[in-house]
């Protein structure tokens, strides 16, 4: 596969997940960029690896980590941001886009690789560098909450 064809097939779908782990578009946006740009100039390992969509997963959520500990570092008097709804493509229901965003980062992020993105569990646990326990103790635990949140919105 070429890095355009990669680029074009798995872009919308990392930024959708990388959106919800960070819970901010423009920043999920700067980093989805940043982690294609360094698959891009080490296309002929990444496109080698199991899970190359993965990579640009874990490596565009490290670098948002990255720049909010760097943003803190710089603003630690300005007031704290107010909580956020994820706005992204392909949830359309704004109960179910208040509820993920109430999860914790490790379970949204887990529930919404498994089942927004459809990937498997070794695919959602290389991405993340966790084990296959830690994926589905973290999902289980990550859709009853959701199942609860759901419940209390209803």
């Amino acid at each position: 596969m070429t890095f355009e064809t990669f680029y074009r097939s798995e872009r919308l779908s990392v930024l959708r997940a990388v959106v919800y782990a960070l819970d901010d578009k423009d920043l999920a946006v700067e980093c989805v960029d940043e982690a294609l740009t360094r698959a891009y100039e080490r296309w002929d390992s990444v496109s080698r690896m199991d899970n190359p969509t993965g990579w640009v997963f874990r490596v565009a959520v490290n670098f948002g980590h990255n720049r909010r500990r760097r943003g803190r570092l710089e603003s630690v008097n300005a007031p704290p941001a107010p909580p956020t709804v994820p706005d992204i493509e392909g949830v359309s229901d704004p109960a179910l886009a208040r509820a993920l965003a109430r999860l914790s980062v490790e379970h949204r992020t887990v529930v919404v690789l498994r089942f927004h993105l459809d990937w498997s569990i070794e695919q959602v646990a290389g991405a993340l560098g966790i084990s296959h326990g830690t994926v589905k103790s973290r999902l289980h635990r990550g859709l009853r909450r959701l199942e609860s949140l759901l419940e209390e919105s209803a």
